[in-house]
């Protein structure tokens, strides 16, 4: 069964209404994502949507629907969540670089929390909320001294995060937890004491707990509750030395399996061994899990077709009418493997490589992919699990071609939910009365001469 939960026929019937490429999603998968979510994490929990993950204002809208708060790290996420229906006390600002008119808008806006990223964020904001007459909530992000063995900034390196390329989903018999290395988010572990002490001291700021986030994309269970098991101590300890923690942010992790085979991430068992630890726990918590690829990525496919066939030294090439610069996977290639040709499953294959349509070799969409041996110039081709970090991750104005569009599918009906882009999209808020007075001035300098 396709983790979109869609038949072939109803995206072949959205290929031939909409055209290609398109993104497609399901947003009846987005339903039952949610509910999982709802059923197992503990009722102290707080869903938030992450919008970098997929900030289409539909999804967006289904998402603050079903309850979920909003997640921003911009102004333009801000706009987004508040166009989208996200109440404002129920969005969560976080991120490093937040400058002085980012944090101002927060504030106009209202929303609920601002997570630090330094000392000197906290003083920047505390003297924009003096000068607006209020308080603001906030959190501190904290760059823990050990994380899991398999953390993204661990075990492949930070430009490795998110990726699972099969047996992701096998349980690890130790998940053991090691230093970690320098980081641009938060405060450093071994300072965070002297942080919370200062920010605690600042008269317009509510510090309200910690925000730790180390793991993504994550399917053994284990793995991440080691991480959220590092966490609750590191705020056991604050709480143990006197300083009020009440909150916690455990950002995301929760991850999707990229490939036909691997189970998905068990979570009943995460759900029901995390209750167990907060059943436990000398503190109570309010907490936060910032979700975006668990709720989106399996209800996005990503739809194209081939525009030529050639080989070049025995290798066979797939070029497409799409590529990097609408589905870019620069740490994730082997996740495109996830695809098929429509109407030609079961038949005999072959590896080939999936090429995009740009004038540049980084315009490789996939390696060694097995594709039917009878593959044509025409036929469809469809990506899965495209839903989050497809459409907002890509190089959308490289060469210029027009932005693809994005169909939704709810209860047996389809609907575009963005247009197809147009070459007129590329020119906006572009201005070329520089160049024209430049050259009328230097008219005017050689008459006068």
């Amino acid at each position: 069964m396709r983790r979109i939960l869609l038949s072939e026929q109803e995206i072949e019937a959205a290929s031939e209404q909409y055209g290609t490429p398109i993104y497609l999603y399901n947003l009846n998968k987005i339903d039952r994502q949610f509910a999982k979510l709802i059923d197992h994490l503990p009722p102290n929990f707080r869903i938030l949507y992450t919008l970098k993950a997929n900030s289409n204002l539909t999804i967006c809208h289904k998402l603050a629907q079903l309850g979920s708060g909003a997640d921003i790290s911009s102004n333009g996420e801000l706009s987004a969540a508040l166009k989208a229906g996200f109440s404002p006390e129920q969005i969560v600002f976080t991120g490093p670089g937040k400058t002085n008119p980012e944090l101002a808008a927060a504030l106009e806006a209202g929303i609920g929390t601002i997570v630090l990223e330094s000392v000197k964020e906290a003083h920047r904001l505390n003297n924009l909320a003096r000068q607006y007459g209020m308080n603001q909530d906030v959190l501190i992000r904290i760059n823990p001294l050990y994380r899991t063995s398999k953390s993204c900034e661990i075990s492949q390196g930070a430009s490795q995060c998110g990726s699972n390329n099969g047996n992701g989903s096998e349980p690890s018999a130790t998940i053991q937890t090691i230093a970690t290395s320098a980081s641009k988010f938060g405060v450093d572990e071994a300072l965070a004491e002297e942080a919370i002490a200062e920010i605690a001291s600042l008269s317009h700021l509510n510090l309200q707990g910690i925000h730790i986030f180390t793991e993504s994309n994550v399917l053994d269970y284990q793995q991440l509750l080691a991480a959220w098991k590092n966490t609750i101590a590191i705020a056991n300890r604050l709480n143990d030395q006197g300083y009020p923690i009440s909150q916690i942010d455990f950002g995301g992790g929760i991850g999707i399996p990229y490939n036909w085979v691997d189970d998905e991430f068990d979570m009943e068992s995460f759900g029901r061994e995390l209750q167990q630890i907060f059943d436990h726990n000398r503190y109570p918590y309010h907490c936060i899990v910032e979700i975006g690829r668990y709720l989106v990525g399996e209800a996005g496919c990503y739809l194209t077709d081939v525009v030529d066939i050639k080989e070049s030294l025995g290798q066979k090439f797939i070029i497409l009418n799409g590529g990097v610069h609408q589905l870019l996977r620069t740490s994730m290639k082997k996740a495109s493997k996830y695809m098929e040709v429509l109407g030609r499953n079961g038949n005999q294959t072959q590896k080939a490589t999936l090429g995009g349509k740009l004038p540049t070799p980084l315009d490789i969409m996939v390696e060694d992919v097995e594709v039917p041996e009878d593959i044509e110039i025409g036929d469809r081709l469809v990506i899965y699990n495209c839903g989050a970090y497809g459409f907002n991750h890509s190089l959308t104005n490289f060469a210029l071609h027009n932005y693809p569009g994005e169909v939704a599918y709810q209860d047996g009906t389809m609907k575009s939910i963005r247009s197809r882009g147009k070459v007129d999209d590329f020119f906006i808020n572009q201005n070329l009365d520089f160049i024209a007075n430049t050259e009328m001035s230097d008219t005017a300098v050689l008459t006068s001469r």
